[in-house]
């Protein structure tokens, strides 16, 4: 049986939801980090994200409106509405939990998980302190190699980039909730800071398990059409003269912290310090590749299709409170 218009609808928006959040990895020219930046924090302030009048043709728009209003009474969205027109829509906690369970996608269990991992690592050479922030690199909450060593297109390193890409898809539940904040260099690779809300979320008893839901084709199809359609909206926005966006974070490779990164350091500002990564020689290790891979793109880059970006679990697994 085909997923309800209303489940398909909440799985595309958290789609959307999950592209804006994810780490953003490059490019850096263009409007595409400036859009961004402005698309999570109207997230954040309430606001939601811009709504755009989905469908194929008038009677499937007009439907998904309609739907849209039995999403609220429900209690997983919230509508803005300017005169008759919805301007805008922000999925509440339930809607998410609901959403991802249905798409088969990491959840908020996940995402504490991650935070658990980051607040226990003490290891040098993987963090790194800039204005009072805490930053860890990507590869020790992933257990790749260090300094995102044996990265590369053999066997081994396609391993490790999916090893990656899944803690990404883990981290986003948290970066959405604001536990976690996340910034990149200039080749794409993620460090993660833990925020004062996740800190404290680590202190109270974890959520009890949302109840089983089976995954579905549909919605996972939906989801995925949502990031891609996100992406792409990323992707082509135009230069904002008045906001500067994402910055990224320059390499680091231990202790040590270098010159200063541009930027405040707060929630909203994925900055932080600056240095250089050496490799096991010696030497700077600046040829990485750009660490997303082909089934995990990122909310960064637009996918060629809607099945190239983040789909979450296959429809066939049951979605439970467990990565």
């Amino acid at each position: 049986m085909s997923a309800s218009v209303d489940d398909t609808l909440v799985c595309r928006l958290a789609g959307e939801l999950w592209a804006v959040f994810a780490p953003w990895r490059g490019p850096w020219g263009g409007g595409g980090a400036a859009a961004a930046y402005l698309a999570r924090r109207s997230f954040r302030s309430g606001a939601g994200l811009r709504w755009r009048h989905q469908g194929r043709d008038r009677d499937e728009r007009d439907e998904n409106v309609e739907a849209l209003g039995r999403l609220e009474r429900r209690g997983l969205l919230h509508r803005r509405v300017e005169r008759t027109k919805v301007i805008a829509t922000r999925l509440l906690d339930a809607g998410i939990e609901r959403a991802c369970a249905l798409a088969g996608a990491p959840c908020w269990s996940d995402g504490r998980a991650v935070c658990q991992r980051l607040a226990s690592i003490d290891d040098a050479r993987a963090t790194m302190t800039h204005l009072g922030t805490r930053w860890t690199a990507e590869w020790a909450l992933a257990g790749t190699p260090s300094y995102w060593a044996a990265c590369g297109n053999d066997e081994d390193g396609r391993a490790n980039r999916r090893l990656l890409s899944v803690l990404e898809e883990q981290a986003i539940p948290a970066l959405v909730r604001g536990w976690l904040l996340s910034g990149a260099d200039l080749d794409g690779r993620a460090w993660y800071s833990l925020t004062t809300a996740g800190r404290a979320a680590l202190t109270e008893a974890p959520a009890d398990a949302p109840p089983t839901i089976e995954a579905d084709a549909d919605c996972a199809l939906a989801w995925r059409e949502g990031a891609h359609a996100m992406q792409v909206r990323l992707a082509a926005a135009p230069r904002s003269e008045r906001e500067i966006g994402l910055l990224p974070l320059s390499a680091h490779g231990g202790p040590i912290v270098g010159p200063s990164a541009v930027g405040s350091g707060s929630d909203d500002d994925d900055v932080g310090p600056r240095g250089d990564v050496p490799t096991a020689g010696g030497g700077n290790y600046a040829a990485a590749a750009h660490l997303a891979t082909v089934a995990n793109v990122g909310g960064n880059m637009a996918a060629t299709g809607a099945a190239d970006s983040r789909p979450g679990r296959p429809a066939s697994s049951t979605r439970r409170s467990e990565p």
